[in-house]
């Protein structure tokens, strides 16, 4: 819905046609309630419910501008469709406030827009995520076995996990910098599938994220999960198949493995201390016995909590050199968040940690993601 009005306040005269839905976007954005911009803004609830609805014609766009820190362009751009709270498989939605979730999903649709903005510029990959059937969608540790056999990955380490989603079509994002303890999620927009992660994770954990979410988009698409712990379970289960397959981890080992063989492992796989010894626990490696043992010992060596000693952040391969491209195009980074009616800021927290972080590989560059990247004539 649209309201096309005579002025963006008293006195300006111009005409203009407000967006009620990006109104709501930006309080979500901005993470208030219909009562906290009422009192900023010096008017009743209802009020800004009638200006969400569509139901006035004046709502005061320049005050609204100021108070939520967005250009007036914003207001007056083409509706938006926000995402769904049922469309995301959030892990601990119990721990997270209802301004919160609006506030990360507000997030996540100018994403989907800043995405938008790079397919119609730029012929990026296409999704080419593997369709699997019932048979493997209902066994994890097959559906992984079979995306790595698509992928052509054998039974070795993944260099670059964030590389390697990119290649395939999928489309990385950073969670805002005011919500670092949400964790990953993902979800499918049309057709394309998008993974919000958190930076501030070390870069074991974000590798363990990425999985975890590809096992979201591979195994539940089109399945509104409704945070069922089933489904957490079977993404994890994606996760430690897809990053370390057990016939690649076998044909490692020599003989029964000891505590200090963890840490030559989890660097050879690159995932955490506590993920390599959970995964030879899931392969009756070790016993029960042995897992706690460790734990209790990575526990107090700080693992539980960080990866002391880990390696460098992956960052985004497409996202570092579709800004370099649109640079030399002349698309500069306010250039860019002028085209989708925000500010600078904006941009760059979706970004954050992603495009100027390390790649990791051993001071080699990660996989080139950009073989059709292109300007779009």
């Amino acid at each position: 819905m649209r309201v096309t009005a005579t002025s963006f306040d008293a006195g300006d005269d111009r005409d203009y046609s407000f967006s009620p839905s990006r109104l709501k976007l930006a309080r979500e954005l901005r993470g208030l309630t219909k009562q906290q911009l009422a009192d900023t803004c010096g008017v009743t609830r209802r009020t800004v419910s009638s200006w969400e609805a569509g139901d006035t014609g004046r709502p005061p766009l320049r005050q609204l501008a100021d108070v939520l820190q967005l250009p007036i362009d914003f207001f007056v751009a083409d509706d938006v469709s926000a995402i769904s709270k049922d469309s995301v498989s959030f892990r601990a939605l119990s721990t997270m406030s209802a301004r919160q979730v609006h506030r990360v999903l507000a997030s996540a649709t100018l994403a989907c827009q800043l995405s938008n903005w790079m397919d119609q510029h730029y012929d990026t990959p296409d999704a080419r995520l593997p369709e699997l059937n019932e048979t493997y969608l209902e066994d994890p540790r097959t559906a992984a076995a079979r995306v790595r056999a698509a992928w052509n990955l054998g039974h070795t380490p993944i260099k670059n996990m964030a590389s390697l989603l990119e290649r395939q079509g999928v489309r990385l994002f950073s969670l805002p910098p005011t919500d670092r303890e949400v964790d990953a999620f993902s979800f499918w927009r049309e057709k394309r599938p998008f993974v919000f992660l958190n930076t501030s994770k070390s870069a074991e954990r974000l590798r363990f994220d990425l999985a975890h979410e590809l096992g979201h988009l591979i195994l539940h698409r089109g399945i509104f999960t409704k945070r069922d712990r089933k489904y957490e379970l079977e993404a994890h289960d994606f996760a430690a198949n897809f990053l370390v397959p057990e016939d690649g981890l076998r044909a490692q080992l020599k003989g029964h493995p000891t505590f200090n063989d963890i840490f030559i492992l989890k660097r050879y796989w690159k995932v955490s201390a506590v993920a390599m010894t959970q995964r030879l626990y899931e392969l009756r490696i070790i016993s029960e016995w042995t897992r706690r043992s460790w734990m209790v010992d990575l526990s107090q060596r700080g693992f539980r909590s960080a990866e002391p000693g880990g390696g460098p952040a992956e960052g985004s391969t497409l996202l570092r050199e579709l800004f370099k491209m649109a640079r030399e195009d002349g698309w500069g980074s306010r250039k860019i968040a002028q085209e989708l009616k925000v500010h600078e800021p904006e941009v760059d927290s979706l970004v954050f940690g992603l495009a100027v972080s390390a790649i990791e590989g051993g001071g080699q560059s990660a996989p080139a993601v950009t073989g059709h990247l292109r300007l779009v004539k």
